[in-house]
């Protein structure tokens, strides 16, 4: 279920990374049930004309923009051909990745590979945002996760996932404070275990064993997250900045 959240500028255009699936394509539903125009950011082999599609289903208009977020240059490309659809308010840096690796096996690429799309991807993304952004305010949201809070109990040893969530968190407080001044929010958005299409093809054993440490006793849908995300960008959240929002069910609280 889609939610439509009040506060939202029907006809302002938002960025979108890892805008095709997941949690980021559920962004795109909700901005766009909104009346926002979408860029929809994601990786030239990714399905983006389905995040495009989605647009038109809600009666919004989106733009495909493929990007490599790990590259600096191509984030201020990207940003430039999403000025087409008009002045960008809103930005949600949903791309990333996870390695399941123990500490002590994973490789050096593995390493830079995982800190290279979510931490300095989210750095350029935003960077490239803040130039769009800082004649006229605006606000962003990063997708962090409660890993970067905790441990994930159980079999699930991913250092550099949680390593890099932690630093988007912490990222983001800075930037909401040197940006302050530009009239930019900046937040972080922190979801716990979320049903996707990754998690589907996980073996039910597993699943079971994440959602036993939840007291809401299941997994989030795309759409609880999706909802928090354009509360933030909205005017309802417009004394809210530096805040990273924990969508867990409970998880961190024991």
């Amino acid at each position: 279920m889609t939610w439509t959240v009040p506060g939202l500028r029907p006809g302002a255009v938002a960025i979108v990374t890892g805008a095709a699936g997941g949690i980021g394509l559920a962004i795109v539903r909700s901005l766009a049930a909104a009346g926002v125009r979408l860029a929809c950011w994601d990786r030239a082999d990714a399905n983006l004309e389905r995040a495009v599609a989605e647009c038109g289903l809600a009666g919004a208009e989106g733009l495909a923009v493929p990007v490599d977020v790990t590259n600096r240059e191509d984030c201020r490309t990207a940003a430039r051909l999403s000025e087409s659809l008009g002045p960008v308010r809103y930005a949600v840096n949903c791309a990333g990745i996870d390695r399941l690796r123990a500490t002590v096996d994973m490789t050096d690429p593995e390493w830079r590979e995982v800190l290279d799309v979510n931490l300095s991807g989210v750095l350029y993304c935003c960077l490239a945002e803040y130039d769009l952004m800082r004649s006229r305010g605006g606000a962003i949201v990063n997708i962090a996760s409660m890993s970067a809070s905790v441990f994930n109990r159980g079999a699930l040893p991913h250092v550099g996932y949680n390593a890099s969530k932690a630093g988007v968190v912490q990222l983001s407080r800075c930037l909401a404070v040197e940006w302050a001044g530009d009239g930019i929010r900046v937040n972080s958005v922190s979801p716990g275990y979320t049903r996707t299409a990754m998690t589907d093809r996980n073996p039910t054993e597993l699943n079971l064993a994440l959602v036993a440490n939840v007291p809401l006793a299941r997994m989030a849908e795309v759409d609880e997250i999706a909802a928090p995300v354009s509360f933030l960008l909205s005017d309802a959240a417009a004394y809210i900045t530096g805040h990273d929002l924990l969508i867990d069910g409970g998880l961190t609280a024991w």
